[in-house]
């Protein structure tokens, strides 16, 4: 039996050990292999992630390389002989989906978007659940190829439709405590969105801490004029103003994988 994370820094788990696997190349066709579990990656799109045209005078040859070292590491640590096998022009894990952390967190961020904004006690306990597998950035100690860069991206903002309907929930469900403890801490990870921090002061509000608010007001106000040259927007402007029914601007959520052509 094998897990892999990508959630944080590579986590391979084979045989219910885990293992550490050394070089940020083998790192970072692991996390390929995995983002795309049961399915092809391509030796000409590992050429492209690892830069090996420009590396190395044979690069055919060099993927070859690394990948039989990959292979002969995951069987030292237990992995079964045919969990890394060549197929047609390329290579598959033969692992299931469920057994990376990126797919369940998807799987389970899409149940919850499916279900929101009704029953919210219930999407919120799903998007703990999903916010849970993180265990740092997504992808953070693979080489940033053009496969690994774009599979951070979509995670993140993956993590960020999560986040903000997990704040709607505990708004919904007056737990305005937690809104204001776990918006900041998003809002420090991520100071440019607007939509957390009109969650944030809505919730300062809520709870009477309307001086507090106004400056989280001033202070979101002042980080949008100087890092991107705008004022706040009418989500924003609406959280601000006590007198105002709070509506949160959600638009379509449901992303498309670019690594697979198909929902993670």
């Amino acid at each position: 039996m094998a897990e892999i994370g990508v959630l944080g820094p590579l986590r391979v788990e084979l045989r219910s050990a885990e293992a550490v696997l050394s070089g940020a190349k083998l790192r970072s066709i692991l996390a390929v292999l995995a983002l795309r579990a049961d399915c092809e990656v391509r030796r000409d799109e590992l050429i492209e992630e690892l830069d090996l045209m420009r590396t190395t005078g044979d690069a055919i040859n060099a993927v070859h390389a690394h990948v039989a070292r990959l292979r002969r590491w995951l069987q030292r640590h237990g992995g079964n002989a045919d969990l890394l096998e060549t197929v047609n022009s390329g290579y598959r894990l033969n692992l299931d989906r469920d057994a990376v952390d990126a797919h369940r967190f998807v799987s389970l961020v899409e149940r919850a978007l499916s279900l929101a904004p009704g029953v919210p006690s219930v999407v919120a306990t799903i998007l703990e659940d999903a916010l849970s597998l993180w265990r740092g950035d997504a992808l953070f100690d693979a080489l940033e190829g053009p496969l690994v860069a774009t599979a951070a991206d979509e995670l993140h903002q993956w993590r960020a439709a999560a986040r903000e309907t997990l704040i709607d929930a505990w708004l919904s469900l007056d737990c305005n405590q937690k809104v204001v403890l776990n918006a900041r801490k998003f809002i420090g990870e991520d100071p440019l969105n607007e939509p957390m921090r009109a969650r944030h002061i809505v919730a300062l509000q809520r709870m009477g801490r309307h001086a507090e608010a106004v400056e989280a007001y001033n202070s979101a106000e002042r980080v949008l004029g100087q890092e991107l040259g705008i004022k706040p927007g009418t989500e924003l402007r609406a959280a601000s103003d006590p007198t105002i029914e709070f509506i949160p601007i959600s638009g379509n959520r449901r992303r498309e994988s670019i690594l697979i052509g198909a929902p993670m």
